[in-house]
């Protein structure tokens, strides 16, 4: 009985001790598993489990910034001057859409030079911008010499759509060839004939010597309506009117008649829409290959605007203005513009070939084709 009951006491001492050993095996466990848990939360986090990213997120809308430039621009005409408004607009635009980063400085009535003078400022780098006749850049580049043609586009609104097409845009495009970058057509617009004597019909051109542009073929069409051609420059053109130098302005616009103030010396106006005048906005070609991509986006995108901002503004000039010069004592004139139109046929038989200096035919019937599709 005694043996029984020692043999008792033993097993229940050997299974208390079994139990109080697992107790600490359990706890020695659970404190390595927190220990261990504790190491991982301060290592990297794995890959698989990356933590999440609080960087917000890249607004896409957001204005794209522009290095800081400050450009010059010339205009040989006045401010308040088709040119003036189309060259001032551009200017406005970029410096606003640009954030104030680019300015362009405008200097308006001739102060950089003639055209001619700040088209050879384009190429050496000396002018970053210019509005200038493309009679004037024919000088330059005989492509820009079929814009002389006579009678070429039949009025405004057929030649601006024409000047957006393939043709067009690919005689602006060789400008590049001399240093030039042409960005795009602005409008000097539909020629008119200001004059000190009343010109009604061909028979008054006669014996008549009417400015033109310096452009041997406006001279030989002045001269194939019965008038001598006789090259004046902008800046003179008043005082030659006044004095008699000339008995006529034109290779220009009744708006630019108006800013130059010429209906104080001439009072008659004949609408004889014997020229569309498209005016080229270009620039340096080496400063244009010096930007960036977004910024000459810009200035292409600030260049058709204000384009399209001038086409509307000499819309409502062409009304206001003949109103107002009418009331100043100035007398207008319509002619039959059929007959003036025949009598430049020689022009396009000296003017459009395949000799040196002509006029390429193909660019003619494209234009030709493109403004009767337009009409």
């Amino acid at each position: 009985m005694k043996n029984s009951m020692k043999r008792l006491t033993a097993m229940v001492m050997v299974a208390a001790m079994l139990l109080a050993l697992c107790a600490c095996g359990s706890s020695s466990s659970s404190n390595t598993n927190t220990a261990t848990s504790t190491d991982t939360s301060t290592s990297t986090p794995a890959t698989t489990t990356p933590a999440a990213d609080t960087t917000p997120a890249a607004d896409t809308n957001a204005e794209p910034s522009y290095p800081e430039y400050k450009w010059t621009a010339a205009n040989v005409l006045a401010e308040d001057s088709v040119y003036g408004i189309a060259l001032h607009k551009f200017a406005e635009l970029i410096g606003e859409q640009s954030g104030g980063a680019i300015t362009v400085d405008v200097y308006d009535a001739g102060t950089l030079g003639s055209e001619k003078e700040c088209m050879e400022g384009l190429q050496m780098g000396t002018v970053d911008f210019e509005v200038a006749s493309t009679a004037t850049c024919s000088n330059f580049t005989a492509s820009q010499t079929i814009y002389d043609l006579p009678y070429l586009f039949q009025s405004s609104k057929i030649a601006r759509q024409v000047l957006q097409g393939d043709t067009c845009q690919g005689i602006l495009g060789q400008l590049s060839d001399v240093s030039i970058k042409g960005l795009t057509y602005f409008e000097n617009g539909i020629y008119a004939i200001i004059s000190k004597d009343p010109i009604q019909s061909l028979d008054d051109m006669k014996g008549k010597k009417i400015r033109a542009i310096e452009s041997n073929l406006q001279t030989d069409t002045y001269a194939a309506l019965g008038a001598t051609g006789v090259a004046i420059a902008w800046g003179d053109c008043y005082t030659s009117l006044q004095t008699g130098v000339c008995d006529g302005i034109s290779s220009t616009t009744v708006p630019n008649m108006y800013s130059a103030k010429f209906y104080e010396v001439g009072k008659y106006i004949t609408k004889t829409n014997h020229g569309y005048s498209p005016c080229l906005f270009a620039m340096s070609q080496g400063l244009w290959d010096k930007l960036d991509a977004a910024t000459q986006e810009l200035i292409l995108k600030c260049a058709n605007e204000a384009r399209d901002y001038q086409y509307d503004r000499i819309d409502e000039m062409l009304t206001s203005l003949q109103t107002e010069m009418e009331a100043a004592g100035v007398t207008f004139y319509e002619v039959d513009t059929a007959a003036w139109a025949d009598a430049c046929a020689p022009i396009y038989e000296k003017y459009v070939g395949t000799g040196d200096k002509q006029v390429n035919p193909d660019l003619v019937s494209s234009i030709q084709a493109e403004a009767a599709k337009a009409a």
